[in-house]
């Protein structure tokens, strides 16, 4: 049974937050075990289940938490600081249910939340699918989507499809959200053999000439959303949406890198050295460097989002230096982690070395989260070319 959600946000963030304090040690038991089973252990798809964190981006009106930007990227980070798989996972069904609840028709509403009930859903943004639309209604779908992490547990997949022969008043096709029931579609066993990330289950899954009706497709324009539900935060362009939660899963996961080694470098020795690691100099700068590198990189994000939250709740849309701006900011966040993880894993040494050992998974996992952080270098460049006064593409 999950919670009703407090209106006030403050309450709110209170809520979301004792939750996940409560979960906490179940979430981060499963981080291994996530990790062997290629896909999120059920103990923890259980747990987060319990406590509405895949309601956490869905408007208030469908029994979601509608959290403010603040609040999703401390619950986020806060779950993946004891599991990033987990956090990982909240993030992207999150998304995908928000999304549903968010840009479908009535009728499409009806039937993924049937009977008043919440179910879960897993997305893929790359448009890798094909279709037509028929004669007589509905579209034609064809297609196999990459990295749809959390499928193995959702009720709901989404993918990106191309409408061929079609035309967006731009010049170009439309581009729209294809929903499958997850009972209707194949998913290829694709992901055991991925270096990080393995928990989360993100294989491939397809459709072939699937009789799609038009009621489970929508378009979440890259640059003027129209939400026909929710408050503010559905504004927000879907890459701006996003970036933020990756930007905080990955800074969840590397403070707990960092807290692991200070763990090690205060409780153990090494077999061939005599002093402890908190007695090397080295270890003590590389600490107090890497914490204030991932606080300041995480007040960056907060700042720079809540202005872009009190825009949009002044009816405001973001423009392209907006978008530009998160997103390198949250790309700059994804880095600082990984630098963080990697060096925590290079001083922890044999300790870390040793499967199975949470700091080698989160060095695994956080450098594969990097890899999915798309286009780094882009968001970089876009960011420069608009302090420069110079026109860039916000999505390249």
């Amino acid at each position: 049974m999950t919670p009703n959600f407090p209106k006030e946000p403050e309450a709110k963030r209170a809520m979301l937050l004792e939750a996940v304090a409560a979960i906490g040690p179940i979430l981060s038991a499963q981080g291994g075990r996530s990790e062997e089973l290629n896909t999120l252990a059920p103990a923890a798809v259980s747990a987060l289940r319990d406590t509405g964190m895949f309601k956490l981006k869905l408007a208030s009106e469908m029994g979601g938490a509608e959290a403010d930007p603040l609040t999703e990227m401390l619950v986020l980070e806060e779950l993946a600081y004891h599991d990033l798989t987990s956090g990982w996972c909240t993030m992207v069904g999150a998304t995908a249910i928000a999304s549903l609840g968010t840009f479908l028709p009535q009728s499409g509403l009806d039937k993924v939340f049937g009977n008043g009930q919440v179910p879960t859903a897993s997305i893929s943004f790359f448009p890798a699918g094909q279709a037509t639309r028929k004669d007589t209604g509905g579209y034609r779908v064809s297609g196999r989507w990459r990295f749809n992490s959390g499928i193995r547990h959702s009720d709901w997949v989404l993918g990106g499809t191309v409408v061929l022969n079609s035309d967006n008043g731009h010049g170009g096709p439309i581009v729209m959200f294809s929903a499958f029931p997850a009972r209707d579609v194949t998913l290829h066993d694709n992901w055991g053999g991925v270096t990080g990330l393995r928990g989360t289950g993100s294989v491939d899954f397809s459709v072939e000439d699937y009789d799609l009706p038009e009621d489970q497709t929508f378009v979440w324009d890259l640059l003027h959303p129209k939400p026909l539900r929710g408050g503010p935060s559905y504004r927000l362009p879907p890459f701006s949406y996003v970036a933020k939660e990756h930007g905080s899963v990955a800074l969840g996961g590397a403070r707990r890198a960092l807290d692991e080694l200070v763990k090690i470098a205060t409780t153990t020795r090494g077999t061939f050295r005599s002093s402890k690691l908190d007695e090397r100099q080295v270890v003590h700068r590389f600490i107090g460097e890497a914490d204030l590198k991932l606080r300041a990189a995480r007040a960056l994000m907060h700042e720079r989002y809540g202005q872009l939250w009190r825009k949009v709740n002044a009816g405001e849309e973001p423009d392209g230096p907006d978008i530009a701006d998160v997103r390198a900011i949250c790309v700059y966040a994804t880095d600082v982690a990984i630098e963080v993880a990697t060096m925590a894993y290079h001083f922890a040494g044999n300790t870390g070395l040793h499967h199975p050992h949470v700091i080698g998974r989160l060095l695994r996992d956080i450098n594969t989260a990097g890899i999915h952080q798309v286009m780094s270098d882009t968001a970089y460049e876009n960011h420069g070319k608009y302090r420069l006064g110079l026109p860039a593409d916000p999505l390249a």
